[in-house]
């Protein structure tokens, strides 16, 4: 095997955990960055060996110096929309990952795969956004421009070792439900539920936790992969939901200019509340454009067999309802 000692960071993650299940699948030796020891116990069960400390931590060099370390997989990061103080998003997200690079010429390792995302290609609004994308050059988050200086800083690095870049768009699946999924299940459970008309993109998790093992057997050098199982807009997604399950909804479509023209106002509640909240102007730049990703690359390059549209949405809202946050019926199914 030619990488039978890795190094993961991020592994409780929703992209961590199958991906740290799936190199167990494979005899892998794995070894787990945690900073808790609750989760130092749970790797422990899984016969996966603890790393603890965090990104910054001066000690994982000699943690892992005697392990023969192979590969790292470097999953970690943060995400958070409508934050305050971003600082620590820009610090992790790129400061992170750069430590991580330093860790890995430090170790000798043959193949880094780092987590990136597909916000990084900004894609102009409405056009399809691929690994030959040119950024708009602005940003509609602070995480989509920690992401994009994350990964311009990995990319000239000074790396001893092969690297590769996986661009994942929104992973949503079983186990997850936040993002697409939170808006699923608010919409099915309203008669008449607030959407926009708007571009989709969707990594199923299964497909994300696949590229991302694929890119360390098949990634080629200095090069990324977006990972995209498929893209619909807003009615065809509900469309298709109608026809797989007993749904009988109708949305209401809100004019984007409107939610545009409010943005200023949730900046503004946000200003007096405690906490971040879950709406403000960036969200809103996030939510009015839309992507439109091409997992083409991927699927060709690194051997992926991408769900379709309509597996997938019979996956996710099976489980939804298996979980009790959908009370609805799949056609066909009593």
């Amino acid at each position: 095997m030619d990488y039978k000692n890795i190094f993961i960071t991020g592994a409780t993650g929703v992209v961590g955990k199958p991906l740290l299940q799936k190199l167990k699948d494979h005899n892998h030796n794995i070894y787990a960055l945690t900073r808790s020891a609750e989760t130092e116990k749970s790797l422990k069960d899984l016969n996966v060996t603890p790393i603890r400390g965090d990104l910054f931590d001066s000690t994982l060099h000699e943690q892992l110096a005697e392990h023969d370390i192979d590969a790292i997989f470097h999953v970690a990061g943060m995400n958070k929309m409508c934050a305050k103080n971003p600082e620590a998003m820009f610090n992790i997200n790129i400061e992170g990952t750069k430590k991580m690079l330093a860790l890995g010429n430090k170790l000798g390792i043959k193949k880094f795969i780092y987590t990136s995302s597909a916000v990084t290609l900004g894609e102009e609004k409405g056009l399809p956004g691929n690994e030959d994308a040119t950024h708009r050059g602005s940003f509609l988050s602070n995480y989509e421009q920690s992401k994009y200086e994350a990964e311009v800083e990995a990319f000239k690095f000074d790396k001893e070792f092969e690297f590769v870049s996986v661009n994942p768009s929104s992973v949503q699946g079983p186990g997850r439900v936040s993002g697409t999924a939170k808006l699923l299940i608010s919409s099915l459970n309203k008669k008449y539920p607030p959407l926009l008309k708007n571009n989709i993109s969707i990594i199923d998790i299964d497909n994300c936790t696949d590229g991302h093992y694929n890119a360390l057997l098949y990634g080629v050098d200095d090069e990324r992969y977006v990972l995209n199982s498929f893209h619909v807009t807003s009615e065809e997604l509900i469309s298709k939901v109608k026809k797989i399950t007993n749904w009988d909804g109708s949305p209401i479509y809100i004019p984007k200019n409107l939610l545009k023209t409010a943005g200023p106002i949730f900046d503004l509640v946000s200003l007096l509340s405690s906490g971040d909240s879950i709406i403000c102007k960036e969200s809103v730049r996030v939510l009015t454009h839309g992507h439109v990703y091409d997992g083409a690359k991927a699927e060709k390059e690194l051997k992926l067999e991408y769900i379709d549209v309509d597996s997938f949405i019979h996956k996710i809202i099976s489980w939804l309802i298996d979980q009790n946050l959908l009370e609805l019926e799949i056609r066909g199914e009593n």
